[in-house]
């Protein structure tokens, strides 16, 4: 592209995004942005990227259908994140998906009208990324500090089931070599993140640590290794890994759009199943629900062709998903901006979660403490 990329929302121009939008087939070359304005604050800020929106004007000819708005993605502006996660290659991974997969799942996920990205190993170099995606803002985004209703974890599952089921074993991911092993070193580099998150998560959250979770905070990190090797012996799936509420966006019929395809990997689908049901719903919905949240994701894997999965394997499995998710919030609190009200509500209603999950469990019995 002859301009070059933004960095920020800001930093969009009319003419940057005519040759995006063109060179990603959304308009053809005779029609142009006459005008963009960019909203950085709509669409918010998450842990490994900030979004906004775009509001365009078309000129020329052919641009008749041409979406009106837009949402934008860049990597996080914070350096410590950023050096923090360098080494998994997220902005990759997930450019690589709107690429080659996410024509692939099952899933339904945000159209993708250009996706660019340029990485590197060397913390003195600017990673670059951008995703212009489809604005979802009409249908119903998930809500983690409320929590998920069981009717939308249920559908939440059903979605994820499909997906699951449809790239069991490895199926369909042949041409995706770019998906790291779920115990590769890009994931493996976790146990370095955690330990450095771990000061900060315990300054803010420490006092909120239940008595018999404070060993599992502090002797978390040497552990996550066996955790990714225990998801690599289950099998294998395109595992999305970042499957939450705030991710999750439902439409009029109760389908279920998802975003943030920054962490793919292979591996134990209960990786995701853990994660959702842990921390996205309130630890008294969880409990009622649970038993049957469980059979619904289970049943809808084997009305997919998934064939040998027992659902005591899933609920085993499910086990280890749950205590690995600890390390979620050690990663998001470690750098968190605690003037932020939103994600101080997040993280506390998470915290109260997991520990619950992973009591009722007894998860934290898998770990070496």
């Amino acid at each position: 592209m002859a301009h070059s990329t933004p960095s920020t929302t800001s930093d969009v121009t009319a003419a940057w995004l005519t040759d995006a939008l063109r060179e990603g087939g959304t308009i053809p070359g005779t029609a142009m942005v006459a005008s963009v304005e960019s909203d950085p604050a709509a669409a918010g800020v998450g842990f490994m990227g900030e979004v906004g929106t775009l509001q365009v004007t078309y000129g020329g000819e052919g641009a008749l259908g041409a979406p009106a708005t837009m949402v934008i993605k860049f990597p996080t502006a914070s350096a410590d994140v950023m050096e923090m996660m360098r080494p998994t290659r997220v902005y990759e991974r997930e450019h690589r998906f709107y690429q080659v997969l996410a024509s692939e799942t099952p899933l339904r996920v945000p159209t993708p009208f250009h996706v660019t990205c340029k990485t590197s190993s060397d913390p003195a170099v600017d990673e670059e990324y951008v995703l212009v995606m489809e604005d979802l803002s009409a249908l119903t985004i998930g809500d983690q500090v409320a929590g998920l209703s069981p009717e939308q974890t249920a559908a939440a599952l059903r979605g994820l089931a499909v997906h699951h089921a449809h790239f069991w074993n490895g199926a369909h991911l042949g041409a995706a070599p770019f998906v790291p092993d779920i115990d590769g070193p890009l994931n493996m580099a976790g146990e370095a993140i955690y330990a450095a998150s771990l000061p900060g998560f315990l300054e803010v959250f420490g006092h909120a640590l239940l008595p018999e979770m404070r060993p599992l905070a502090e002797g978390y990190g040497p552990n996550h290794p066996q955790l990714l090797r225990r998801f690599a012996a289950m099998p294998h799936t395109l595992v999305h890994f970042d499957y939450r509420a705030d991710n999750l966006f439902f439409d009029d019929v109760g389908d279920v759009v998802v975003i943030d395809f920054q962490a793919i990997s292979k591996g134990g689908g209960a990786a995701d199943v853990g994660y959702l049901l842990s921390q996205n719903l309130d630890s008294d919905v969880r409990r009622e629900h649970e038993d049957e949240l469980l059979h619904t994701y289970h049943d809808t894997l084997l009305a997919n062709g998934v064939h040998g999965y027992e659902f005591d394997q899933l609920a085993a499995d499910y086990r280890v998903g749950v205590v690995y998710g600890f390390v979620i919030p050690v990663f998001a609190v470690g750098s968190l901006d605690a003037s932020s009200e939103r994600a101080m509500a997040l993280w506390t209603a998470v915290l109260e979660r997991v520990q619950d999950a992973i009591g009722q469990h007894d998860a934290h019995s898998l770990l070496d403490l």
